[in-house]
């Protein structure tokens, strides 16, 4: 069975059992063809969305939260409110980035 790597950062990393402030705070669980970032998030993680700001799939932010997860993808779970730096930001103002519309999208700061 195929795997995706979840690495979270800030407050997120309590999922993690190795969730101390110099750890690498990941979990891996098993991969569920057809399973989109939403449902990975509130059906797998028990999250909700207010508590995650950017999410990155394969190094790559992503735009919608409808996205399906592909096979051996690694994850990126930034928790609201935390800032992303230097390189962050740069991509913020390149539109890279994106906000949240609703409950299922977002678009381009």
């Amino acid at each position: 069975m195929s795997e995706i790597e979840i690495h979270l950062y800030g407050r997120l990393r309590k999922l993690a059992n190795n969730a101390g402030p110099t750890d690498d705070s990941t979990i891996k669980l098993g991969w569920e063809e057809d399973e989109t970032i939403a449902d990975l998030v509130e059906k797998r993680l028990n999250l909700s969305f207010d508590e995650i700001g950017e999410i990155f799939v394969n190094f790559n932010p992503i735009i919608l939260h409808q996205m399906i997860i592909p096979e051996g993808a690694r994850i990126a779970l930034f928790e609201a409110g935390m800032y992303l730096l230097c390189g962050g930001q740069h991509m913020k103002g390149h539109g890279f980035i994106t906000k949240k519309l609703n409950e299922n999208e977002v678009n381009y700061y």
